[in-house]
């Protein structure tokens, strides 16, 4: 059996994707039961979040890059921009768009489009929405450890 992560309006593509290959698959669910159970507390900023899966787009094409981060989205933020300003030569894929092309990114509506307290599952999350990407800034080698099954999601 091969475990994948519940994404609605992926796993009935993905089971007629995989019924001629003799995949076995079982689901598990990213939403865990605290999601639907509320308490009273403070309602926690986008920016001071964890353990989650983001995606930043660029403001002036259609680009974008999906990353992952178990530390607050706004530190790992703060670390693309020292990036980006530092220029040692040693770019990511953000530095290069933003330094080569003289684009900006949409900082502040970094949208949050997964979350997973664990690393391997955030992983595979990510994994799956730079897949999902249609103009991603991500490079293939991101995605090289995703189970073959995953690439006819793209497909379907």
């Amino acid at each position: 059996f091969n475990n994948v992560p519940f994404m609605d309006g992926i796993v009935n593509k993905l089971k007629n994707a995989v019924k001629n290959l003799n995949v076995n698959l079982s689901f598990f669910s990213l939403n865990k039961l605290s999601c639907f159970i509320h308490s009273h507390k403070d309602h926690v900023s986008n920016m001071k979040r964890r353990n989650l899966v983001y995606k930043i787009n660029c403001k002036d094409c259609n680009a974008s890059y999906v990353g992952q981060t178990k530390r607050t989205l706004k530190t790992r933020i703060t670390e693309h921009k020292n990036d980006i300003r530092k220029s040692n030569g040693n770019f990511s894929v953000i530095s290069e768009h933003r330094l080569n092309l003289n684009h900006e990114f949409d900082w502040e509506d970094t949208e949050i489009i997964d979350s997973e307290r664990w690393f391997y599952r955030r992983r595979i999350a990510e994994m799956l929405h730079i897949k999902l990407q249609n103009n991603s800034l991500n490079l293939q080698s991101d995605t090289e450890f995703l189970h073959k099954v995953f690439t006819y999601l793209r497909f379907i």
